[in-house]
Formats: structure tokens, C-alpha cells, sequence
């Protein structure tokens, strides 16, 4: 198979057709230069499948693309028999699709769609940002357009493997499997410090918060002689149920009034990263509040984490989900980590990315691709029910849930999840057969 492509911004046309042909297809092409603005793709019996370049044709190298002016203003839609959904998404391009038995003329751009969706160039020139200094999701083209619980490049996939298929591609794709990725942040490891914390907290919950139900719980606690936010044990024993492994990320390091709550060198610490250990679940980072845009405070909590850890780290997410494209993935590219997992919206679930797969990451700056991979975070469990973002009681966010999940089988992608050992109990509420609805999807 050859594909034929302008060489004009030839890093993100190579970066973006190596992610949907080679990562995500598992398809072997070669690349040719041609002089038209267009992605030709040529079959080995001469079929031949043409994708408008309708993105990319618009600029010159000297000229680039990363102004706001550039995000669409809206969307349009395709309903095509070789379409996965009966209504394609289009970014970039017009929906005239010329279907042959030999050939086969699309002017949809899924191209430049998915480097779209996958670079997040448009966080980098949408200045748009919250009280955290992060890119909204309501100022995402998918969330205002839509389409933010629909994995949009999981679709561009299929059409396109649908539309080789039916050229009579000889190529086997990729063999994919449905999966689920744990992860927990550790913000608050106990609730209680001390022998009195209990007391100080029971009272608080009665005279201060006005909250009875959330003084049951804690007294139950108490008289049990757990800390609520304890759980440990209890995630790994119910990933352990499912042949599932728990991604443990902790935070070493800050100093703002987001982290204090423990030393990543407390002896209670140490012993519970290599409890962690001994049972065989994982160690990640959760770099602190100010670190997404410092480079040396990143390397230094990384190095604080691994003093203390018996594994290897090289994986974990944001803290606070602050993250800044395409910055902060460059930094965790400069210390060597192998996996981010903080690409999702604090105030929504759903496919920030347009994708549940894993994909290596692309710095628009620099027009290069890292070896760094993104795993896409799809659900966190405060985006659902805190009443700051949806606010969702536990009957409807586990249907938001199972919706996503859906979408994730379908493409037999990762499914990427966010519960915070610190919310399980919370406040009044048992959330924990929620969360073992959840896994058992």
C-alpha cells in the first residue's frame, strides 16, 4: 500500500496517518510526495481511496495553522453505508463521498480531524481557561458541537478500514481487545491523623455541616476502628477479583494549599507504596498543582518518588488535571516517563481526544512526535457528582457511565478510569457499589 501526500507540513501528515494506519490499524504502508493537495491511498490490485486535504491546503510553512480563527466554527455530518455510526462527524472537508467498486473519492479531511482531536492544538491557541488555569471543556468544539461522548477518531478509523475493506485491501488489521485501566490518585491517603480527628470530625459533621448522615458513617468508622478514606486494600481486592490491576499515583512534592497532606517519605507512606508493591498493583506520579508547566519541579517530585518506590516510575497523571498543551507532555517527555493519563475534563466524562485508544503524543511546537504515550482519560468520579460540574446522583452517573463504556466495546478500546481512594465514602454516601457496577461492566 502507498499513501501519496503534499509535502507541505509533512511532520503532522506523517505523525497522524502513522497513528490511524500504523498504531491504531496496524496497517504497512509506504509514503510517497505528490503534487496534489490530497491523501492518496493505492492498494496493492490498484485500487485507490482519495481523502481531501482541505486542512493543510489552507497554509504555507512559513504561515502556520495555530491561530484560534482556525477551530471550525461548527460541524457537519455524513451518513454513509460504510460510515460505523449513521452519522459521521466531519471537521474539516465536505461530505461528498464518490463510492466505486475501483476507487473510491472522499472529501471529508479525517486526516486533519484526527490530528485535531489527538494534537489538542486547539487548547494551545484557545486561551480559554478556569479558575485552575485549565482549558475548559465547554470551550472544546466537541463539547459545544456535541460530540464529546463520541470517540470521533475510533470512527474516522473504521470508516476508513471499512472503506480499504471494500477496495479489497489483503492487509489484516490490528487485533484489538477490550480494555480497563484502574488508575486512583492519592490526594488524601487517611481522614483522620490522630486519635481525636475522629471526635473533631464526628462534631464538625453535626454542628458545622448540619450533615446527620455523614456523622452515622463516621461514627460507624470509628467504632470499627477504620479511617474512610483507607481503602487500599479494599480497591486492590476487587480489582484482584477481576484479573484487573490498580494504578496507584501519589503526589511527592508542592507546596500550594492542594497537596500537605502527607510526605512522600512518612513512614505510613513508605509502607503502603510497598504494600501496594508486594500485591502486585502499580506506582505512578501525581505531580503537583505547579508542576504541569515547571520542568525542574516535575523531575525533581519524579526522583522524590522513585527513592521511595521498589518499581519503576513511569507513568501517572496531573494533579488537579492541570495540563498544558503541548507543554507539559514535552516535560514529561524530557524525564523519560513512558505514560501520561491526564487528558480528560475535570468538569466532564468523555473523550477529550476523540479516542479510547492509547497513542503517542505530538508536540505542535516543536512539529515532532514524542515517545510518550497518552492513555485518554475517560470518567473521573468528581466530574460525575460534584455539584460543581454535573452533579449527577449515582442511578444517572452510572448510566453516563455505562453510555461511555458502550462506546469503548464497541471499538474494543481501554476504558480509563479515575476514583479517587478518598471517595468512596464521602460526605454521607457509600459509593462503593457504584464502583463495583462500574468494574463489573
Amino acid at each position: 500500500m502507498t499513501i501519496t501526500v503534499h509535502p507541505d507540513f509533512l511532520p503532522e501528515k506523517k505523525y497522524i496517518i502513522h497513528v490511524l494506519m500504523k498504531v491504531y490499524l496496524g496497517l504497512e504502508y509506504s509514503l510517497e510526495m505528490g503534487t496534489e493537495h490530497e491523501y492518496k491511498i493505492t492498494l496493492k490490485n490498484g485500487h485507490a481511496l482519495t481523502l481531501e486535504d482541505d486542512f493543510f491546503k489552507h497554509f504555507c510553512e512559513e504561515k502556520h495553522y495555530l491561530y484560534e480563527k482556525n477551530i471550525p466554527q461548527k460541524i457537519d455530518y455524513v451518513d454513509s453505508p460504510l460510515s460505523p455510526t449513521g452519522d459521521l462527524i466531519i471537521i474539516f472537508g465536505i461530505k461528498n463521498i464518490d463510492s466505486q467498486l475501483d476507487k473510491i473519492d472522499c472529501k471529508i479531511d479525517m486526516f486533519a480531524g484526527a490530528f485535531f482531536m489527538l494534537s489538542r492544538w486547539e487548547e494551545g491557541v484557545n486561551p480559554a481557561r478556569d479558575v485552575h488555569g485549565r482549558f475548559p471543556a465547554e470551550d472544546a468544539l466537541a463539547f459545544k458541537c456535541g460530540f464529546l461522548n463520541r470517540a470521533v477518531v475510533n470512527e474516522y478509523v473504521e470508516f476508513l478500514w471499512n472503506m480499504l475493506t471494500h477496495l479489497g485491501i489483503e492487509q489484516e488489521r490490528k487485533a484489538r481487545k477490550f480494555a480497563m485501566l484502574l488508575t486512583h490518585d492519592v490526594d488524601i491517603p487517611r481522614l483522620w491523623r490522630n486519635a481525636f480527628s475522629p471526635i473533631k470530625t464526628i462534631t464538625g459533621d453535626i454542628f458545622k455541616r448540619k450533615n446527620r448522615a455523614a456523622a452515622r458513617q463516621h461514627f460507624s468508622y470509628f467504632k470499627q476502628k477504620k479511617d474512610p478514606f483507607d481503602t487500599f486494600d479494599a480497591l486492590m481486592d476487587e480489582s484482584e477479583k477481576r484479573n484487573l490491576q490498580s494504578h496507584f499515583f501519589f503526589i511527592s512534592g508542592g507546596s500550594t494549599q492542594y497537596e500537605g497532606q502527607y510526605k512522600i517519605k512518612d513512614f505510613s507512606i513508605k509502607k503502603l507504596i510497598t504494600h501496594i508493591h508486594e500485591r502486585g498493583h502499580a506506582i505512578g506520579i501525581h505531580p503537583s498543582y505547579d508542576t504541569y508547566h515547571d520542568a525542574t519541579m516535575l523531575g525533581s517530585e519524579i526522583e522524590a518518588l522513585r527513592e521511595v518506590s521498589p518499581q519503576s516510575v513511569k507513568t501517572g497523571r496531573q494533579h488537579f488535571l492541570r495540563f498544558d498543551v503541548p507543554y507539559t507532555w514535552q516535560i514529561w517527555e524530557d524525564n523519560s516517563m513512558e505514560w501520561d493519563s491526564t487528558m480528560g475534563y475535570a468538569s466532564q466524562v468523555g473523550f477529550r481526544c476523540g479516542t479510547c485508544y492509547p497513542f503517542p503524543v505530538f508536540n505542535v511546537l516543536t512539529r515532532k512526535q514524542l515517545e510518550l504515550v497518552e492513555r485518554p482519560l475517560l470518567v473521573m468520579e468528581v466530574s460525575l457528582f460534584s455539584e460543581a460540574y454535573m452533579g449527577l446522583g449515582q442511578t444517572e452517573a452510572l448510566k453516563k457511565i455505562k453510555e461511555i463504556v458502550t462506546t469503548v466495546r464497541r471499538y474494543n478500546g481501554e476504558f480509563v478510569l479515575l476514583w479517587h481512594n478518598s471517595n468512596l465514602v464521602l460526605n454521607g454516601v457509600d459509593y462503593w457499589e457504584t464502583y463495583r457496577a462500574v468494574l463489573n461492566m
